[in-house]
């Protein structure tokens, strides 16, 4: 009994850090301004290369290639790796075919007796390309990055202590279905607020993997890309703050990406997020704490946005002790507690709750968002059930001592007839 008032207990206390800290941060979005964005200057321009990890991305990668030729960067500074990942369609026929045509365009060839995965690949490229490159651009081979990105994500890397920075992602396909939409709502509430005020407190922004650039040697200086976790992304953001650098939040610097279309899809890259971001809770929530080089406010909300995928499966658990308190006979406040718990975080979503959703959607010009909004209850449920999965798998192997499986995100394109967009779009 006690142990499952104690889960209960922290169950809330979490939910109320979360809803505490939404709440604040969408208040103070409409009463703060913007830090302004640091100009890019021409002058002695820093090396950069962009990595595309791409496996069995013949669907996307021919149109984010042709994209990426358009950018604005000084050519003898830029160089644009494909890093084919033991691809088995065409994806390397296309990434060597742009090669021939671009002379910034390098592919590399992964072959099957590699370690495979995400993490793996893009160290393997980093490895490689050491000492040659002042900084590192990722993007996912279905991203479309407009004209000026690469410029806007390199621009803050003027100020020595910035260790990453990240821009902001935009679904292009919207409309495909209800699934999109609600994840372009999420998109909103997560990139327009919660992401910009982090940026605007100097809080901890998350650098999210792809259309984000890191320093090479801030990231030589944290020991390197983690080729053992899941979410590397996460893994490096925090392993970045502990060492004291920052990263940059860029609104502005937009950039396109391909949204889940099918629920199972979408289960599966909730599921994996939930594993690696739980991994990173257990690994770094105290030297969080502990970072003094940051201030307490930031070290705060740094730990609380590790809670995020750790509130829904404890929300669940709640709710299992509720239905099981009957019949163990345990008479206590479990019940309800559990119940408004499970509700509180299922109404409020995995990653913003309602009136951040509703702010960044206004922020847009998007108002008629909020039409489809009532669904967000369900897609926040599945996005729970996904979390749980998540952090039993985790533990499952962390018991077991197995090495983390990586579910590869299912692309959904017909074709590359999809536009970049402008910029500041």
């Amino acid at each position: 009994m006690i142990v499952i008032e104690l889960v209960i207990a922290i169950t809330f206390l979490m939910i109320a850090a979360i809803m505490i800290r939404q709440v604040s941060l969408t208040l103070a979005f409409w009463r703060t301004r913007r830090r302004p964005a640091t100009a890019w200057s021409d002058q002695d321009p820093p090396t950069v290369a962009v990595l595309i990890p791409a496996h069995n991305e013949a669907q996307v990668i021919d149109g984010c290639l042709a994209a990426m030729r358009q950018v604005d960067y000084p050519h003898d500074r830029l160089k644009i790796v494909v890093i084919n990942d033991r691809s088995a369609d065409g994806t390397g026929r296309i990434a060597d075919r742009h090669a021939a045509e671009d002379s910034r365009i390098r592919a590399i060839h992964r072959t099957q007796d590699m370690q495979p995965g995400k993490p793996a690949a893009l160290s393997g490229a980093i490895e490689t390309l050491s000492g040659d490159v002042d900084i590192f651009v990722f993007f996912d081979a279905d991203y479309l990055p407009s004209p000026r990105l690469i410029k806007q994500l390199v621009a803050p890397f003027s100020d020595p202590n910035v260790g990453a920075s990240m821009g902001r992602v935009v679904p292009y396909n919207t409309d495909r279905n209800i699934l999109t939409k609600l994840i372009d709502i999420e998109r909103r509430g997560g990139y327009v607020i919660d992401q910009e005020m982090r940026h605007r407190f100097g809080f901890l922004p998350q650098f999210g993997g792809t259309c984000g650039a890191v320093r090479a040697s801030a990231l030589a200086k944290v020991g390197g890309w983690n080729t053992k976790v899941l979410t590397e992304d996460t893994d490096l953001t925090y392993r970045l703050f502990i060492a004291g650098y920052r990263v940059e939040y860029l609104l502005d610097a937009t950039c396109y990406e391909e949204s889940p279309e099918d629920w199972k899809v979408r289960f599966r890259q909730v599921r994996r997020w939930s594993y690696g971001h739980n991994d990173c809770l257990i690994r770094y929530f105290v030297p969080v704490l502990l970072a003094s080089n940051h201030s307490i406010l930031a070290r705060l909300d740094a730990a609380i946005v590790l809670l995020f995928f750790a509130v829904p499966a404890l929300s669940i658990l709640s709710l299992v002790f509720l239905i099981l308190s009957p019949a163990l006979g345990i008479m206590t406040s479990a019940p309800l507690v559990a119940v408004v718990s499970l509700f509180a975080f299922t109404a409020t979503g995995n990653f913003a709750p309602y009136f951040q959703m509703a702010s960044g959607s206004i922020h847009d010009g998007q108002a008629v968002s909020a039409r489809a909004m009532p669904l967000i209850f369900f897609s926040s449920f599945i996005s729970m059930i996904a979390a749980f999965s998540g952090v039993f798998q985790l533990l499952r192997d962390r018991l077991l001592g197995m090495a983390p499986h990586w579910d590869k995100t299912t692309r959904f394109r017909k074709g590359d007839a999809v536009s970049a967009g402008q910029d500041d779009a």
